[in-house]
């Protein structure tokens, strides 16, 4: 292949120190507003590159003959790009973790070294790892810092962490640390910090979120009804508390309506995944889940991989746009999602409307059909139940391996059974499973729901 000219520039990537990520956090706030069309378009000319790139410096799009051909074409037919992108072969999260090091680039631009990993927590079933360079993570930086800003948040206040945490990390576990730390700190004064593990127990969870007392939470969903149930038994809230900022798991309504209610704190969420970086983060304005374009092209397409229309539901497909250690071109992550309307702030930056879960967090029928829980949350009203996981072990068996306060009684078990089978829309045997204790799985996260079916295991 004749040698390649330089990328498209698009957002700026100067070398990577402090001014410099001011320069491209000023670049994002600048660019939310550009209209869907201008976004596309920038989109496009960073695709044509990158498939470029792909095709002349990763070992297994070299051997490949369509990269090199779906660049040409991509470049040569503008008009035509989107129909021609739909095309493309996709690349599934087990294809990745078989092809490995194959999907590394030989060699990068020495300004955007030095390499990092990361490994995915593996929370579809599959670990997958893939180079990232520091453009990548100061974009990342960057995106961060612009989720602050759209939540207006008072860096001056004190900020709590509940999360996964590495071992080696965990002996600071409750420490007050002097400031956010990076990427806030990197370009604004703060307040104190502190972080836990997601793996302590539960009063030593309240005890610390009572004493830090943090203004602003970062935390897992699944951990926030354990602490309210703890906390409300001594008759204690967090007084300072105004907002909790939720990763890795699914907020449902409910959990976010008792926490306004109870606690009068509002909820925000993030989607991510490691493998590509930030997907999606709220407005303040309308709640929308607005998609980071700058970073990533998402496509959400149904069984036949045409792309859904505002209110259709598919298959979520990412190409991370920069990253040149590891391109990911039509990366199928396992999540399902539905599109949204265009937003009423006035941003360009599409919108998904809900995130479904991942594939394995779908229930199949005998007849093949997919069905997402939407309404587990409705098996709290059973008090019995401090906690329940909800497997599909057969093609017509959910199991509901709950933890009980106590056993359960006849009317109980009747009415855990009615609310499965409604909350999943078929008519599945359901088996209770009193359990002492329900793991959480790889990085911290608990799965509500999972299925153990070899169909929904990619």
């Amino acid at each position: 292949m004749a040698k390649m000219e330089a990328a498209p520039g698009w957002p700026s990537f100067p070398a990577g120190d402090k001014a410099n990520l001011r320069a491209l956090l000023d670049g994002l706030i600048f660019s939310q507003w550009w209209p869907e069309k201008d976004l596309r378009a920038a989109q496009q000319a960073q695709l044509v590159w990158l498939v470029r790139w792909a095709a002349d410096k990763v070992p297994y799009y070299q051997r490949e003959k369509w990269p090199a051909d779906f660049a040409a074409r991509l470049a040569q037919n503008p008009g035509q790009f989107w129909d021609i992108w739909r095309e493309m072969p996709r690349l599934t999260k087990p294809e990745l973790r078989a092809l490995g090091p194959r999907l590394y680039a030989r060699s990068i631009p020495s300004a955007q070294l030095p390499f990092a990993s990361i490994r995915t927590s593996g929370s579809t079933g599959i670990h997958v790892e893939v180079r990232t360079t520091a453009v990548t993570r100061q974009l990342w930086d960057a995106l961060t810092l612009r989720e602050h800003l759209w939540s207006q948040r008072d860096f001056s206040k004190r900020l709590g962490i509940i999360r996964s945490r590495k071992e080696k990390a965990r002996v600071t576990d409750g420490l007050i640390q002097p400031n956010w730390g990076a990427p806030v700190a990197s370009l604004y004064p703060s307040g104190p910090s502190s972080a836990m593990h997601i793996g302590k127990p539960v009063a030593e969870l309240a005890a610390w979120l009572k004493k830090f007392d943090p203004h602003y939470l970062l935390a897992y969903p699944s951990i926030m009804p354990w602490l309210m149930e703890h906390m409300a038994a001594a008759g204690e809230r967090p007084q300072s508390l105004r907002e909790i900022r939720f990763i890795s798991e699914p907020l449902d309504s409910e959990l976010e309506t008792r926490l306004a209610a109870a606690w009068q704190v509002k909820c925000t969420d993030i989607y991510s995944a490691n493998e590509v970086g930030y997907i999606a983060f709220r407005c303040l304005e309308h709640g929308a889940l607005h998609v980071q374009s700058e970073s990533l092209l998402v496509e959400i397409i149904d069984e036949q991989g045409r792309a859904c229309a505002p209110g259709e539901s598919g298959r979520v497909v990412v190409t991370a746009l920069h990253n040149l250690a590891t391109p990911l071109l039509r990366y199928e992550i396992g999540d399902h999602a539905t599109v949204g309307e265009p937003c009423r702030c006035g941003r360009g930056l599409p919108v998904i409307r809900q995130i479904l879960g991942r594939t394995r967090n779908a229930a199949l029928s005998p007849e093949g059909q997919r069905y997402w829980p939407t309404r587990l949350n409705r098996m709290r009203t059973v008090r019995a139940i401090r906690q329940a996981q909800y497997v599909q072990t057969a093609i017509d068996t959910i199991e509901i391996r709950a933890m009980l306060a106590r056993p359960l009684r006849e009317q109980e078990r009747l009415e855990m059974v009615r609310n499965t089978i409604e909350a999943l829309g078929y008519p599945y045997r359901i088996e209770i499973v009193p359990v002492t204790e329900i793991p959480r799985g790889a990085g911290g996260k608990f799965e509500e729901f999972l299925s153990l079916l070899p169909e929904l295991q990619n």
